[in-house]
C-alpha cells in the first residue's frame, strides 16, 4: 500500500516537474520574442493589461449597451454575429426587477427563448461581445501604430 502511494508521489511529481519546464521554456520564448520585437523585456507583459481592458470594455458593452438598443455599430454587429449562432433574428428585453431575456423570431413572431437557449445565447453573447470588442481594439491599435 504505501509503495503505490510513493508511486503515485513520483508520478504526480514528474507531472508537476514538465509543468515547470514548459513554463519556463515559454518564459524564454517569450523574452525572445520582446527582445525581438524591440521592447524592453523588463516591463510587464501588455497582454495582461490588454486583457483586462477588454473585459472591462466588453462587461460595460453588456451590461448597457445590448439592453437599451444602442444604434451602435459594434452593437449590431454582435445581435448579428449572435442571431447567426441562434440561428434566428435576435432582441434583447431586461424587464424591470428580472434578468436579461433574448427574444428570437418565431412562428407567431418575437418569442422568449427556452431556458436552456437563453443560457446558451447568453454564454454565446458573452463570448462575442469579448471577441468583437478584442478584434476593434486591435484594429485600434495597429491603426495609431501605423500612424
Amino acid at each position: 500500500m504505501a509503495d503505490a502511494n510513493i508511486a503515485r508521489m513520483r508520478i504526480m511529481l514528474q507531472g508537476y516537474e514538465q509543468q515547470l519546464l514548459a513554463a519556463r521554456r515559454l518564459a524564454r520564448f517569450k523574452m525572445r520574442r520582446r527582445l525581438a520585437e524591440g521592447e524592453d523585456p523588463n516591463d510587464p507583459d501588455p497582454s495582461a493589461k490588454r486583457h483586462e481592458m477588454v473585459e472591462r470594455v466588453a462587461r460595460e458593452l453588456y451590461e448597457t449597451l445590448i439592453y437599451t438598443g444602442s444604434d451602435n455599430p459594434v452593437v449590431e454587429s454582435i445581435r448579428q454575429e449572435l442571431g447567426k449562432e441562434v440561428g434566428q433574428e435576435v432582441r434583447f428585453t431586461y424587464p424591470p426587477g428580472g434578468r436579461l431575456r433574448i427574444v428570437g423570431q418565431g412562428p407567431d413572431g418575437m418569442e422568449v427563448l427556452s431556458e436552456e437557449k437563453q443560457r446558451a445565447s447568453r454564454n454565446a453573447l458573452w463570448r462575442i461581445t469579448r471577441q468583437k470588442i478584442s478584434e476593434s481594439m486591435l484594429a485600434t491599435s495597429v491603426e495609431s501604430a501605423g500612424a
